[in-house]
């Protein structure tokens, strides 16, 4: 069962801080829990509360501690069970290797983390719309 929360993978504090605004202005309807490594990140992929409650979206930083996000897209796409989430990563990375190689291991998009607060409060409603909305 798909629940009404988006899975962030995001070690950053002033990332985590800016999308929670941004969620509760513009998309009150939607939980968004954080998970700040990849080591966690699994721990929680493997848990029955995971598997029961699956998340509309997850969004995946690159450049997380412990394990890292190309290593965690990995594992999400081996478990059968959780190749329908969309997956996107959402990272600071423009490096065109990172960005193949993430497409190779099963994102679905690639969105270079935007770099102002104006950029990112536009593309997280427009991502948030395209995967949930209008994307079935």
């Amino acid at each position: 069962m798909r629940s009404n929360y988006i899975l962030a993978v995001e070690d950053d504090e002033n990332d985590i801080t800016l999308m929670k605004r941004i969620f509760q202005k513009q998309m009150p309807d939607y939980f968004i829990k954080y998970i700040s490594d990849g080591e966690e990140a699994l721990q929680y992929l493997r848990s029955t509360k995971f598997k029961e409650e699956l998340p509309r979206l997850i969004l995946l930083d690159i450049k997380i501690p412990k394990v890292n996000g190309l290593e965690l897209l990995k594992n999400i796409r081996l478990i059968e069970e959780y190749k329908s989430i969309p997956v996107v990563m959402l990272s600071s990375s423009d490096r065109e290797d990172e960005i193949q190689l993430s497409y190779h291991l099963g994102a679905n998009s690639y969105i270079e983390k935007p770099k102002t607060f104006t950029d990112l409060s536009r593309t997280l409603p427009a991502m948030m719309d395209y995967w949930i909305v209008y994307n079935r």
